[in-house]
């Protein structure tokens, strides 16, 4: 590596809004935590960012009284086959959103921890008291002995509005679920980056929150889920019954599950031709077909590899 090239830090910290933690800390497998912020976040904590070289720190300004954690990822933990030390945090994010954790984001990543930010303004007012008194104004200004090491970091994914599924938890994420997703970390880790269709249904299962409306959103959902399947012909029968397979019991709870299926299928079909559509029908579309993406990603990463049209006949006639 060049000298004057970055080299990667000993971690990357994933700054979260919008997700409440049980506790202090979890283990989310794979060397990889996620940790409260002890503090609040404020714009003068943000501010003292940019002083440090954060150029973007206004645009988390809104978000700041949201943020409540950071994901952390060291870069010396990143195993393959499998994704770096920065993308496993988007892993992370995205089994708490699989999980039913919808509503937060990751709007920013630092090379230091979120905690040493979050606060620091207030934490270390004495010192710019002292330095004050002791030196003078200039020296306590722009020679600040309180200043924020050198920032490397930015934003990530940064959207103005998010769509949120109809059904999403509310609760605080505690050690139970911290301990499911370090079961399966690594599986899911592995067919991401392993399984094309695999790690095309997750992006779909994640992105289609950031489309522009929700026609857009069912179309980027229901291309996850037809990537599942391998199927090119017959596709609205076939997936409706391969799905139920794994969507609900035998008998009428399963005939059931095919013909909501079949009904879900419909409205993407009416979404996507620009037929018209009620908002009410367009928003049960689009909740219930994220509901049966979601379904089948996580049976999936139970199962540790995507179903075959074997498994899923299987599961229908024996």
């Amino acid at each position: 590596m060049k000298d004057n090239q970055k080299k990667d830090p000993e971690a990357w910290h994933v700054l979260v809004c919008g997700l409440s933690l049980a506790d202090n800390s979890f283990d989310l497998g794979s060397s990889i935590v996620i940790n409260r912020l002890l503090f609040p976040l404020s714009v003068f904590d943000l501010a003292a960012l940019g002083a440090a070289g954060f150029r973007e720190w206004a645009i988390l300004e809104r978000l700041a009284p949201a943020a409540t954690a950071e994901i952390v990822s060291p870069t010396d933990a990143a195993v393959l086959p499998g994704y770096d030390a920065l993308n496993k945090c988007w892993l992370a994010s995205a089994l708490l959103v699989l999980r039913g954790f919808a509503r937060h984001i990751c709007p920013a990543v630092s090379a230091y921890s979120w905690n040493l930010i979050a606060g620091h303004q207030k934490q270390t007012s004495h010192l710019f008291v002292e330095q004050l008194k002791e030196e003078g104004v200039e020296k306590a200004v722009y020679e600040s002995r309180r200043a924020l090491p050198a920032f490397q970091g930015g934003l990530l994914d940064y959207h103005l509005k998010i769509l949120i599924p109809d059904k999403i938890r509310n609760d605080a994420f505690d050690a139970k679920e911290a301990a499911w997703i370090a079961k399966h970390f690594e599986i899911f880790n592995r067919l991401a980056a392993e399984d094309e269709r695999f790690r095309f249904a997750l992006e779909a299962s994640i992105d289609w929150r950031y489309s522009k409306d929700v026609r857009s959103a069912l179309a980027r959902i229901w291309s996850g889920i037809e990537s599942l399947f391998n199927i090119n012909t017959e596709l609205v029968y076939r997936i409706s019954l391969l799905t139920a397979t794994v969507w609900a019991p035998r008998g009428q709870e399963r005939i059931n599950a095919f013909r909501d299926i079949k009904n879900l299928y419909g409205i993407r079909s009416k979404a996507v031709h620009g037929e018209p559509l009620t908002e009410d029908k367009l928003s049960k579309g689009l909740h219930g077909s994220f509901e049966l993406l979601r379904h089948l990603i996580l049976d999936a990463i139970t199962l540790g590899r995507v179903r075959s049209e074997d498994d899923f006949l299987s599961e229908l006639l024996s």
